[in-house]
């Protein structure tokens, strides 16, 4: 008798968890951008120096493009951009010293700044440690040297041999000092004035391009190219010796890894550029995400020491079209996290405890739990992933919550006249 009245509080129990296993879970909704202001601070990096130039710059000679990240991620949200980016900036131009640049002068970047500010991107630093003088000091006559630059005016095969330092405690990148002693408080101070500037907004800082490639993406015979080819300038070339290679990148991994420190410590979000772009460096030009060095007669040039005429072509040792657009890409990311809000009418999602027994009363338990919306949190490498789970949940075919109760219904009367007609069997 109780065997037969357990069978009916199993199908009664089971009505319930039919009821109970069809979860949807809350979506994520991306808020209309359209109009919110967006200020964009930082130096040639962020400004995109050698892209078509924008049609108003903060200054004439900034060297502002309007393919730059800013433009685009702007352009995908409808987004009100103020971009101040400016080539040749220093952290202090964009906290409290004006730059002066090209003849012109750029106000302080961070003075764009309000209460009103709904995000800002700051992409700053390089500068302050020397990368495009490092790029010109180390360019080498042949993949065994000498490099044009020297620190203590002797010839030397490599940079590596004038900054990395031998000490008791063994060898001291001098670089990373400069970050730790020069870029890293300078940051912090800077992200401090943002915040103070703009306490509404979100801030993004946006790391640096891989400018050098790791080991399991330089060729076995190095990365050297030459600036010449035949009679003329080769295109793209990469000057740097294979001691230089490995100082770039070990620099650069420690200047990323500083820059996403100081951010996080100042609460605000950090998109790292560098792992995603180490197999787009000029060491592989055929797929680069960063311009080489090109050799140029052209007037605008960038003078270079020793050649009468001409110089650097604009542009080298900076995000090509393609890096531009791979950063506008992974800032989109970041900015599509930072501003999701939760659905605000979530399932609400019925968990329940089938708790079979002899008893010839069932007593199954729900207990109802609504899905809280979580808010997103900040990462280095934002991914959308709420558009991607919602499609596949579209082609699963999962009934509608109406279906499920009545599913649950009936499979409970069922269950109920199945207990009577057994009860009926038994007393006969």
């Amino acid at each position: 008798m109780r065997r037969l009245l357990s069978t009916g509080a199993v199908l009664a129990v089971l009505a319930v968890s039919a009821m109970a296993a069809i979860a949807v879970p809350a979506s994520a909704a991306v808020p209309d951008l359209t109009g919110r202001s967006y200020v964009s601070l930082g130096d040639s990096y962020a400004a995109a120096w050698g892209l078509p130039l924008a049609a108003t710059q903060p200054a004439a000679g900034c060297d502002q493009s309007d393919e730059n990240y800013p433009h685009l991620v702007a352009d995908e949200f409808g987004l009100d951009l103020d971009d101040r980016s400016c080539g040749g900036a220093v952290i202090a131009n964009v906290v409290d010293t004006p730059q002066t640049v090209g003849g012109a002068t750029a106000p302080v970047q961070s003075d764009a700044l309000d209460a009103d500010t709904d995000l800002v991107t700051l992409t700053i630093g390089g500068n302050d440690l020397g990368f495009w003088q490092l790029g010109q000091m180390c360019i080498a006559a042949t993949a065994g040297g000498p490099v044009a630059g020297s620190l203590d005016g002797n010839v030397h095969a490599s940079c590596a041999e004038q900054f990395v330092v031998n000490t008791p405690a063994g060898p001291v990148n001098t670089l990373e000092t400069q970050i730790d002693q020069t870029v890293a408080p300078a940051l912090s101070a800077a992200l401090a004035d943002i915040r103070a500037r703009a306490p509404h907004a979100k801030v993004i800082v946006v790391g640096y391009p891989a400018l050098a490639p790791d080991a399991a993406h330089t060729p076995s015979d190095g990365c050297y190219t030459s600036l010449l080819q035949g009679l003329g300038f080769r295109a793209n070339a990469y000057p740097y010796t294979n001691a230089d290679v490995e100082l770039l990148y070990a620099t650069q991994v420690y200047l990323d890894d500083t820059m996403a420190e100081v951010t996080a410590a100042s609460g605000a979000t950090y998109v790292s550029l560098l792992a995603d772009s180490v197999a787009h460096t000029p060491c592989n030009p055929t797929d680069a995400y960063v311009n080489g060095i090109t050799l140029s007669l052209a007037p605008d040039s960038v003078p270079v020491s020793g050649l009468p005429v001409g110089g650097i072509k604009k542009g080298a040792i900076h995000p090509n079209a393609a890096g531009a657009a791979f950063a506008g890409t992974k800032v989109s990311d970041a900015v599509r996290a930072l501003f999701a809000e939760p659905d605000p009418t979530p399932t609400p999602t019925i968990t329940s405890t089938p708790t079979p027994t002899d008893d010839p009363s069932p007593t199954p338990t729900a207990s109802p739990s609504p899905s809280a919306g979580v808010s997103p949190v900040p990462s280095a490498s934002a991914t959308p992933v709420a558009a991607a789970s919602t499609g596949a949940l579209a082609t699963t075919g999962t009934p509608s919550v109406a279906g499920a109760i009545g599913i649950g219904a009936a499979l409970l009367l069922v269950g109920v006249a199945v207990t009577l007609l057994l009860r009926r069997r038994v007393h006969s």
